[in-house]
């Protein structure tokens, strides 16, 4: 996916002072909330960003031009009653529903520059809290509600990705190429590379 800024985002790239943020929007049933790992509330596409810390971390956002199906997770404090909520019901209220994940650039007053550039869409698929105990010296304690997300097409990539595993798709999609031919015959009757006799020689 080609990262296209528009002049107000593309100057702001180029200026000495600049932040980004993540902006994050997921389709529960009960309505969609919007959320940015950006520590005050950000407007930006007509939506409203919440961003008193609940976005806690967003990992390594993948892409790759092969059929690996890439994945996401969004971390968010625990303490965020509302998503807590949402995520620790009827599972029917998040999964397999949209999660879509923005770009967005900041300038030196804390307020959006351009557009929010989309860069990752996909479904909401697992949660899980997890929590940290108080240390022995003292402290609070902590935890965070992890949501798994898929990308949008990940049943198609894991077909694609398995087209070329036997003799008969590979024919179907190269015709004449032999490479694999034996592969059921060494999966279903696996065969010795060296016999007895010879390794005693």
């Amino acid at each position: 996916m080609s990262l296209t800024l528009d002049g107000t985002a593309s100057a702001r790239i180029a200026a000495p002072v600049r932040g980004v943020a993540w902006l994050v929007d997921l389709e529960f049933a009960s309505g969609t909330v919007y959320y940015t790992t950006w520590p005050q509330t950000i407007v930006a596409g007509g939506n409203t960003y919440l961003g008193y810390g609940d976005v806690v971390d967003v990992s390594p956002v993948a892409e790759s031009e092969d059929a690996a199906g890439d994945k996401l997770t969004l971390g968010f404090t625990i303490v965020n009653q509302a998503m807590l909520a949402a995520t620790i019901g009827n599972v029917d209220n998040y999964r397999g529903r949209r999660a879509r994940l923005w770009l967005q650039l900041v300038d030196d007053t804390f307020q959006p520059a351009g557009a929010p550039v989309k860069r990752w869409a996909g479904f909401m698929d697992r949660v899980s809290v997890e929590r940290k105990p108080s240390p022995p010296e003292g402290g609070p304690s902590g935890g965070r509600i992890k949501l798994e997300c898929s990308r949008a097409g990940m049943a198609r990539a894991r077909n694609t990705s398995s087209l070329r595993l036997t003799h008969t798709q590979q024919q179907q999609r190269y015709a004449g190429d032999r490479g694999l031919e034996y592969v059921q015959t060494l999966i279903e009757q696996p065969q010795q590379w060296l016999s007895v006799r010879f390794q005693q020689q």
